[in-house]
């Protein structure tokens, strides 16, 4: 598999260059689910936040803390998810040890990483919800590394990377990934390369940990068939001696995204049957500009929608077989993507239309008031689905808690329904039409060989 690389001034492509080398978005949930929470903060910072809901005797008790992706410099790409798995490994300096003690619960656990949250959870049949919380308290409290567990834990980490490498779907979306991001890319790569990996060490793990897990840079979230009170009551038992720390980021902000002057193309020869193609973008920002995260969810409704107008434009009498787009909501700029399947014998004609429809994304050709309702109710009925699924729920909040906030969680439903079609395209304006993109193509050779063509021929009708 290779990669050619084009890069280029926002309306034209002009240099050739060889390279070497998704979130999916959470669903916010609805009133119901606010109806059902209930919050506090401990006196050291912890929050927890509590959804109870007894038609499942299920409970999951989770730790979310922020760190991730976005924390890292530039030498410490994939930090925050060798930490994640140190963590389980080191529990009690017995790396089955974490997973006896879940064992005993009839519980399942596990962890997870991402650009803005870490977290950690235990499932277990709700009379075992206690215990599971005591099980965190100690996961987190008494966190302690040593060389051997580097040593051990680094090889996993680095087999999954060479997994992900292996897949010519996961390398080129991290190819594009990487294109899009540009220098800012060790602020959105939650897994690392193999030479950051291996020069992790534990001193940067020790400062990981010292820094920012602390309860005041952290949420216990449970949900599931439990009361409120007795969670809230056992969360200052196991976790209200957690001393308190600094500001993770007072002393360390993150520094913004620096925003794309220019577009580029990311073309990946690989032997696949099919044409993959990805449009990806620089969104908004929830802290920068909130009213734009709602609008993009909402025209991505609208564009997924198997009945909409972009769909039967692009698909059904179009020459993709199929296209979806989607923005991830995250407070340090989140990505936009639209990914497209279509033919070889497709793929340039694709190409051109889904340009000139992203070029045209703020007209919204098509969409009408009536399409703008049905996503609303399909909203609705997706919420309402969700949280009959336990499991999911704990996830979602934590993801919402780091990424965004409970307020604009807890309005988020009652904003996506105010969204109007002036919205939408003050959105697509603002961050889609003519503005600076990643094309990403992933082809076998002759289809690679021929877009690249076409976009060189377009890079010099544009040159001046």
């Amino acid at each position: 598999m290779r990669t050619r690389a084009l890069s280029s001034p926002v309306t034209a492509v002009l240099a050739l260059a060889i390279a070497a080398g998704a979130p999916d978005r959470a669903l916010a949930q609805g009133s119901g689910l606010e109806r059902g929470m209930r919050r506090a903060t401990l006196e050291n910072g912890l929050q927890v936040i509590v959804v109870a809901n007894p038609t499942v005797p299920l409970a999951t008790a989770l730790i979310a803390v922020r760190n991730g992706a976005f924390t890292q410099d530039s030498a410490e790409a994939g930090l925050a998810h060798l930490y994640e798995h140190l963590l389980f490994r080191s529990f009690r300096g017995d790396p089955l040890a974490f997973a006896r003690e879940a064992a005993k619960l009839n519980g399942a656990y596990n962890g997870g990483t991402s650009e803005e949250v870490v977290t950690y959870y235990v499932m277990v049949p709700s009379q075992h919800i206690e215990s599971a919380i005591r099980l965190l308290a100690d996961l987190l409290r008494k966190a302690r590394f040593s060389n051997g567990d580097l040593r051990n834990e680094r090889p996993v980490v680095l087999d999954e990377l060479q997994r992900g490498e292996s897949d010519p779907q996961q390398d080129f979306q991290r190819r594009v990934e990487r294109m899009l991001w540009g220098p800012a890319w060790h602020r959105k790569d939650v897994s690392g390369d193999s030479t950051s990996i291996r020069a992790i060490s534990l001193e940067r793990l020790r400062a990981t940990y010292a820094r920012y897990y602390v309860p005041n840079n952290a949420a216990l979230i449970v949900t599931g068939d439990v009361t409120p009170e007795r969670i809230l009551q056992a969360a200052q038992r196991h976790f209200g001696e957690w001393q308190a720390g600094s500001d993770p980021f007072a002393d360390r902000p993150i520094p913004p995204i620096p925003a794309r002057a220019s577009s580029s193309a990311v073309l990946v020869v690989a032997d696949v049957p099919d044409v993959t193609m990805v449009v990806a973008l620089q969104g908004p920002s929830v802290g920068a500009d909130p009213d734009a995260t709602y609008a993009a969810d909402v025209l991505f409704d609208v564009f997924n929608d198997p009945a909409s107008a972009f769909q039967r434009r692009l698909v059904d009498a179009g020459p993709f077989r199929s296209i979806a787009g989607q923005y991830r909501t995250l407070d340090h700029t989140g990505p936009i993507e639209i990914r497209g399947s279509t033919t070889p014998q497709n793929a340039q004609r694709a190409l051109m239309v889904l340009l000139a429809e992203l070029d045209s994304l703020d007209r919204l050709d098509g969409v009408t008031d009536e399409d703008l309702e049905f996503a609303k109710k399909r909203r609705e009925v997706a919420a309402a689905l969700t949280l009959e699924r336990t499991a999911s729920v704990a996830p979602s909040v934590a993801y919402w808690w780091s990424a965004a906030g409970l307020d604009y969680y807890r309005t988020y439903h009652d904003r996506m329904a105010a969204q109007t079609a002036d919205d939408l395209r003050l959105f697509a304006r603002s961050y889609v039409v003519n503005h600076a993109r990643v094309i990403g193509v992933l082809g076998a050779p002759a289809v690679v060989d021929q877009l690249e063509a076409w976009l060189r021929q377009g890079a010099r009708r544009r040159s001046p």
